[in-house]
């Protein structure tokens, strides 16, 4: 199974934050499953740190999506943006658009790996 992940669910799981579902944190550690963060997740994680609202390395994270061999960062490009959902704010649109490219241009199953309640209640694409 092909999972987009959204921002908190890969926060909290660098960060072996207790908020992390027990499901969620199953679902990263399975070597079958394939992951794929939007562009704008890592932008999102690079906003908050200089915020100061989240304390992970962002050469961690980087360190890390480049050296699993099932996870893929996926640029913004132009069929994310055809893709985008006028219902969600930008990061999450943005997010579930990357699911929506996998799954109508690339024919592949995902889901979206969330507690977003927005992107929940969408029911764009499903969510694990």
């Amino acid at each position: 199974m092909t999972y987009i992940v959204d921002t908190h669910i890969l926060i909290w799981f660098l960060g072996k934050n207790k908020r992390l579902n027990p499901t969620h944190q199953h679902i990263l550690t399975e070597r079958q499953n394939n992951f794929v963060f939007s562009a704008i997740v890592l932008a999102e994680i690079k906003y908050l740190i200089t915020q100061k609202r989240i304390a992970v390395d962002f050469e961690d994270v980087i360190d890390y999506l480049g050296a699993s061999e099932n996870c893929l960062i996926y640029p913004v490009d132009e069929d994310v943006v055809d893709e985008m959902s006028t219902g969600l704010n930008i990061h999450d649109a943005l997010i579930v658009a990357t699911g929506l490219v996998y799954k109508n241009i690339l024919g592949e199953d995902v889901k979206i790996l969330t507690e977003d309640e927005e992107i929940i209640n969408s029911n764009i694409l499903p969510v694990a």
